[in-house]
């Protein structure tokens, strides 16, 4: 729940105030960009819709771009501008498929007399 990122983003903190690194925290303010933050426990998302915790019905959202089908949500933040408008930023754990490892390589040379000549002897 937002309540509860709330305490651990102020409980770091203070524990970097007390540590030195930084200033006292300041509170947010009631105006200007507004901004909550769910962990994977406090949001739904079926692939299509979002549901967020203590609501009844989804999020009536467009979409910016796609997300891939084996993507895992970790964080989901809301948003508020200053204009009134509401945005959603979703923070995701994507798996990355390594390319197979070639033995062939091949170096390039920039030149002059020619735009490119490869260590195989081909301009």
């Amino acid at each position: 729940m937002p309540v509860q990122q709330s305490f651990r983003h102020l409980q770091a903190a203070f524990g970097n105030f007390f540590a030195k690194r930084t200033k006292c925290p300041s509170f947010k303010r009631k105006h200007g960009k507004q901004s909550a933050e769910y962990t994977s426990s406090a949001f739904k998302w079926d692939g299509k819709s979002l549901k967020l915790a203590k609501m009844e019905d989804p999020l009536n959202i467009r979409w910016s771009r796609i997300l891939p089908r084996a993507v895992k949500l970790t964080t989901e933040t809301a948003s508020k501008d200053s204009a009134g408008r509401y945005h959603v930023s979703m923070l995701c754990d994507d798996s990355v498929v390594l390319k197979p490892k070639v033995s062939a390589k091949v170096g390039i040379d920039l030149g002059l007399t020619h735009f490119a000549i490869l260590s195989t002897g081909e301009k």
